[in-house]
């Protein structure tokens, strides 16, 4: 179950997993459980340092300062023999290291928070791909005319992507569907490169994908002015970056008005 809602089973386990999940009350509310859980963690709010707070400690610092100089009184007591001098904090390092694993943790948890983020939108495009596999057929609209699955996207979504035909460059365009990412319709563009298949799913611009593996597919993410695409196939990785230079060259950016 950690396997699958982390996007690392194979097809063959995935689609079994499911199948278990549907017929299986006990399996659905443990998987529903984990799902609020991860949910849970990642609403968790995230806070600042507080404005003025270097101020306030540094005058707390002057103030225990000043004390420590008027307190009349107090001599130093001797250390005994073959006893270690005892050190203690003083008020400025706990502040200092209050206020900088307070910075260190904060920064920690934004930065996860992005890459959680961003690996769950890498994990939801290749469970599009791997489900598209599953499928009869791996499109919604199955053409290699791009002037059948241009108009197609454009009917369906509010932003539709170039559509070039890259059958010279060894990647047949076979049709198109429309996945789900997050909670947004997306277009994605089915290719051929010999038996294997490339699914281009096309993002807002603005959303980062790092290149990886994942299930045993290859992911490669680029962007333009007006998407990021991210291509995900089982073909190597190499040739997953010469199908990048063959779209990106076939596609010139859009200006941005």
């Amino acid at each position: 179950m950690n396997a699958y809602c982390d996007g690392e089973l194979d097809p063959a386990s995935a689609l079994e997993f499911e199948r278990r999940l549907a017929g299986d009350e006990t399996l659905k509310a443990q998987y529903n459980r984990l799902l609020s859980l991860r949910r849970a963690f990642r609403s968790l709010p995230q806070y600042d340092v507080p404005a003025g707070l270097q101020a306030r400690i540094q005058s707390a610092l002057d103030a225990d300062r000043r004390d420590q100089v008027d307190r009349p009184g107090q001599a130093s007591r001797p250390v005994q023999a073959g006893r270690p001098r005892q050190r203690s904090w003083s008020f400025q390092a706990l502040a200092a290291a209050a206020v900088f694993g307070a910075v260190i943790s904060s920064s920690v948890m934004v930065t996860m928070e992005r890459y959680d983020r961003h690996e769950d939108v890498a994990r939801a495009v290749v469970a599009g791909h791997i489900r598209s596999l599953l499928a009869p057929q791996p499109f919604d609209v199955a053409s290699s005319d791009r002037h059948t699955v241009k108009p197609w996207f454009t009917s369906r979504l509010p932003e539709s992507p170039q559509v070039p035909d890259l059958a010279a460059q060894g990647f047949a365009l076979v049709g198109g569907r429309v996945d789900v990412v997050g909670h947004d319709p997306v277009a994605t563009i089915v290719y051929k490169h010999a038996k294997h298949t490339v699914s281009l799913t096309t993002l807002p611009r603005g959303q980062s994908v790092s290149d990886q593996a994942i299930a045993g597919y290859n992911v490669r993410s680029w962007s333009d002015a007006a998407f990021t695409y991210v291509a995900v196939s089982d073909i190597p990785a190499e040739d997953l970056a010469a199908f990048e230079r063959a779209f990106s060259e076939a596609s010139p950016a859009p200006e941005i008005k």
